[in-house]
């Protein structure tokens, strides 16, 4: 972690600050009125919430959780492999609770210092483990929640072709970034995702990887529209 952590106040502030909120919300009664306004537009089982308050009942919920998204964000940023691998909410999430508490010290620090400086390994097997788990839960999910049609034969054969290409580029970029040497900026950038699929970025072992990741996110959008059209329309 390259920055100084902020007074403790700081992040007790921002982990008490949505649990207050979600306590006035439900106490005021606007969270019942916004779920009843939900149920209105989507099943017509529930009058309508007075005039406008789901949307102030939605600010002020997103205002709440704000503070505490930007401190995970600040933090989790630093850790290299948190940033690699798109779990950097998660790691700030559990230092910001940390800090809350005041679970830290001179040695702690030190030693998460160098967690958060260690680059991710090559892993084939999780690689390959988070590679299946997204091609299954695709699928599944769509098959579950969608059209009648997606439950067809045909449905089922576009939706199993979707979740492996889904899955194919989670394994390629699990594989890549553990050879990942020029990484993006650590501040926000929009286009971080198009920078890491420069294969230069990369020790040739993680080339091949980001290269059938372009191959299988421009494959992606041709059987999305194309297999719907001969799949689902024929």
């Amino acid at each position: 972690m390259s920055e100084q952590p902020r007074p403790r106040a700081f992040y007790i502030g921002v982990l008490a600050l949505p649990i207050l909120m979600l306590l006035y919300l439900v106490g005021s009664g606007r969270m019942a009125a916004y779920r009843n306004a939900f149920d209105y537009a989507q099943r017509r089982s529930a009058p309508a919430a007075p005039g406008g308050d789901e949307f102030v009942t939605a600010l002020l919920w997103l205002g709440a959780l704000a503070p505490l998204g930007f401190a995970a964000w600040e933090i989790g940023r630093h850790h290299t492999a948190a940033r690699r691998l798109n779990y950097t909410f998660v790691v700030g999430l559990r230092e910001v609770v940390r800090r809350a508490l005041g679970l830290t010290d001179a040695a702690s620090e030190q030693e998460r210092a160098e967690a958060f400086a260690r680059p991710p390994r090559d892993r084939p097997l999780a690689a390959l483990g988070w590679g299946l788990a997204v091609a299954i839960l695709v699928p599944t999910f769509f098959a579950t929640f969608g059209w009648p049609a997606m439950r067809t034969p045909r449905g089922l054969l576009w939706l199993c072709g979707t979740g492996v290409l889904f899955g194919a580029t989670i394994y390629c970029r699990r594989r890549a970034v553990a050879y990942l040497r020029d990484d993006p900026t650590r501040g926000w950038d929009m286009f971080r995702e198009w920078r890491l699929l420069n294969p230069n970025r990369y020790d040739e072992p993680g080339r091949v990887f980001v290269r059938w990741q372009i191959a299988a996110g421009l494959l992606m959008p041709i059987w999305w529209v194309g297999g719907a059209i001969f799949l689902l329309f024929p």
